[in-house]
């Protein structure tokens, strides 16, 4: 997989107060890192809002709507791990890894991460590990 993790893409103990707070967080880290202009913030709300980005075992996945994709410099993920779990409309997040993609790379994205999040000890690992080194490698593999 291409390196779409940065390591300053990773926060670890982050705190947020709601399901919308958790996105716009994901999308303030994707814009800080000039993969995103800032219209992306708004739509990966939108987007949200259309369905849910929330995939189960305490794991999101926020992006932006397709005609969001104007607004992508590069294909970038950003990890954001929270210390407290987030209310994402019932269900419990304590893990978004927000998304931008301008092409096809979404699959590509997407594929490598279902993989690790299906695979029990890359999960753990994930969803436990404090070192941002073995995550940025866990996920850029």
């Amino acid at each position: 997989m291409t390196n779409f993790l940065q390591l300053a893409g990773i926060r670890l103990g982050a705190a947020a107060s709601s399901r919308e707070e958790a996105v716009r967080l994901c999308g303030e880290l994707l814009h800080s890192l000039g993969a995103v202009e800032s219209g992306y913030i708004d739509a990966m709300w939108e987007r949200e809002n259309i369905m849910s980005s929330y995939m189960g075992e305490g794991v999101s996945l926020p992006h932006g709507t397709d005609s969001s994709r104007q607004y992508v410099n590069f294909a970038q993920l950003v990890f954001v791990r929270f210390s407290e779990p987030v209310d994402w409309d019932g269900e419990e997040v304590k893990l978004c890894i927000g998304i931008a993609a301008k092409g096809d790379e979404h699959g590509e994205l997407l594929g490598n991460l279902a993989e690790k999040l299906l695979e029990p000890s890359s999960y753990q690992a994930l969803m436990e590990s404090a070192s941002t080194a073995e995550l940025l490698e866990l996920i850029n593999l």
